[in-house]
């Protein structure tokens, strides 16, 4: 796949996001009967993969950015984008990139811990030297995981995962999260901890 048909691929992603942020407006979310409000929840992730074609497999480091908002209740959609290297060393040389729509349900119990599921769609392209592999095409990940919630609406969540990439060999590996993130209303931005 050539340079310009992976930019068209990312360019049709994000414009599928931004329609479906549009269509968020006719949704509203019903905590309480007669309350509704507009929940959105934003943050960035820090993740280790440990995958690839070796015996010993890859151990790279990636950092993303994921933003969502609800639509019912725990229901979420959104966009993640990750990037990094799925190997220690250069990320000249070990690079990926991956990035789509997130759909996930999320609650908390005992007021301050939280479990969620989220299931990742989209696109995504890796290179490494080392393993001697490259490629590009679908990519899914899910996630299940359990977190804390901080105050303001600020929570730390654990998400163990598999990043499954089936054209692009050496690149699909079990990956582990931290994310680091705010649930809050829209307008005005109030935090939401539940």
């Amino acid at each position: 796949m050539s340079n310009f048909q992976r930019i068209s691929v990312l360019g049709w992603l994000t414009l599928l996001f931004l329609v479906s942020q549009l269509n968020q407006v006719a949704y509203a979310e019903y905590y309480s009967a007669g309350n509704s409000r507009s929940v959105q929840r934003s943050g960035l992730q820090v993740q280790r993969f440990k995958g690839g074609s070796t015996d010993s497999g890859t151990q790279g480091l990636m950092l993303g950015f994921r933003t969502s908002k609800y639509f019912y209740k725990g229901f979420s959609m959104g966009l993640e984008v990750v990037a990094g290297a799925p190997e220690d060393g250069s990320i000249v040389d070990n690079n990926i990139l991956y990035t789509g729509m997130t759909l996930g349900w999320d609650q908390a119990f005992f007021k301050i811990l939280t479990y969620e599921f989220n299931v990742f769609l989209g696109y995504g392209y890796g290179s490494s030297n080392n393993l001697g592999v490259s490629g590009d095409g679908f990519t899914i990940q899910p996630q299940a995981g359990l977190g804390f919630v901080l105050v303001n609406g600020y929570r730390v969540t654990f998400m163990p995962g598999y990043l499954y990439m089936p054209r692009t060999n050496g690149f699909s590996g079990f990956t582990f999260s931290l994310r680091f993130d705010r649930k809050s209303e829209a307008a005005p931005s109030k935090p939401v901890n539940e």
